[in-house]
């Protein structure tokens, strides 16, 4: 069975969230203005928690079983932010290429 990880890539930092509810489309909007999050429903937005603090859910990745425990590429950089990982950063890199080209680009 696979392990489902939560992360957040807000403000140039990647934070690892473990519980994770949905909040209104408004009440997103005015905490992350523009962040785009992952929906949960086309009236909530999905949001988690780390050491107390809000941050909007941007990656969710499944971190398999028996992973292979490799060393991260760019396959695992640049994969969807919805994939499958089976890296040695647990899942942590898994897709985060798409945010840091977006910051370089900015």
């Amino acid at each position: 069975m696979a392990n489902m990880k939560h992360f957040s890539d807000f403000n140039g930092h990647t934070v690892a969230l473990t519980r994770v509810t949905s909040i209104s489309n408004a009440e997103f909007a005015a905490r992350f203005a523009g962040v785009k999050g992952i929906r949960d429903d086309g009236y909530t937005m999905r949001v988690g928690f780390a050491d107390g603090v809000m941050y909007p859910l941007t990656r969710v990745i499944e971190y398999k079983a028996q992973p292979s425990r490799h060393e991260c590429n760019a396959k695992c950089m640049n994969g969807s932010h919805r994939g499958v990982c089976e890296c040695r950063c647990g899942g942590k890199n898994h897709g985060r290429g798409m945010f840091t080209d977006l910051l370089k680009a900015a």
